[in-house]
């Protein structure tokens, strides 16, 4: 049996800077991997593929992202097999959090252990992107900035930040919904020639002794927020409770805040879960430790 963490991600940016050709919308995100995961443990078997989960809204049919990436795997390799899948669910669905795509990214990864087969790098991106746009980030994962759909992902130095206070009012967004909402000035195709604010902050912090935290962008998130209030009450409070910077992770419905001390977040998060909300203290995970954290590959096998 193979286990292995499955890491959620943030938005530091998430910038939409227009319609491209394919019906996707062009963008330019900042990335970033934090401490909370979910765990996969996968086991050959006799079977097919059989998932399974700790939680009843996890879809454990041909629809599930781990399905899929086990479909990609045996399309590419030629080979056929059955696997056990158990997967702990820690990361909240439809979060903006990129638990299905890490989830996927693991899958992935863990096979190429597994049957000894390691695939070409172009080979995993290309099934990656296939699978979905967050999935090519989480082969390397720390804070990376994604151009294109935001499957093209370029590593960036990494910088610390131990206060984070991630809020789940139990909305879910699903992707399609948030980018449908966007004004029209974010949906133009005239719009991909501006020069994003993202690539400023991406080099925040970058050649210095200390990190530099980062400023905080997601345009997805005043079409979402009007749509579903209660993100917007989300928001409002922690900057209430002395956060000094909040945003919406991804396509939502994760409100994410930074605090100057764990003691200020650990009194945000009494407040809020006075409210029902699911809240969680994470911290961002750099590059290195992530592959560390990994443990069934050698870093050699993904650079």
């Amino acid at each position: 049996m193979l286990i292995l963490p499955s890491f959620a991600k943030i938005n530091w940016t998430l910038e939409v800077l227009g319609k491209r050709s394919d019906g996707y919308h062009e963008l330019r995100t900042i990335l970033q991997t934090i401490d909370l995961a979910d765990e996969l443990a996968f086991e050959l078997t006799s079977d097919d593929l059989i998932i399974e989960c700790d939680s009843q809204q996890v879809p454990r049919d041909e629809s599930n992202l781990i399905a899929r990436a086990v479909r990609q795997f045996q399309k590419t390799t030629v080979t056929s097999f059955g696997l056990n899948v158990r997967l702990r669910k820690n990361i909240p669905l439809e979060a903006g959090l990129g638990g299905g795509s890490s989830n996927a990214a693991m899958t992935l990864l863990a096979l190429q252990r597994l049957f000894n087969y390691p695939l070409k790098l172009k080979e995993l991106f290309e099934i990656g992107r296939g699978l979905g746009a967050d999935v090519p980030f989480f082969f390397t994962g720390g804070r990376a900035i994604g151009v294109g759909r935001g499957d093209e992902v370029y590593p960036l130095e990494d910088i610390e930040e131990n206060s984070i206070l991630l809020v789940n009012c139990g909305v879910r967004v699903p992707t399609k919904v948030a980018y449908s909402l966007l004004a029209g000035r974010l949906t133009s195709s005239e719009g991909k020639d501006i020069i994003p604010f993202s690539l400023e902050a991406a080099y925040a912090g970058i050649g210095r002794s200390r990190a530099v935290r980062p400023e905080l962008r997601n345009d997805l998130e005043a079409a979402v927020f009007s749509r579903y209030p209660l993100l917007t009450e989300v928001k409002s409070r922690l900057l209430s409770s002395n956060a000094q910077a909040v945003a919406m992770s991804g396509s939502g419905s994760t409100v994410f805040a930074l605090f100057e001390s764990c003691t200020a977040l650990i009194a945000a998060r009494e407040e809020m879960e006075r409210s029902g909300w699911w809240c969680a203290h994470v911290r961002a995970l750099g590059r290195t430790e992530y592959l560390e954290k990994l443990g069934a590959l050698e870093r050699a096998d993904i650079d």
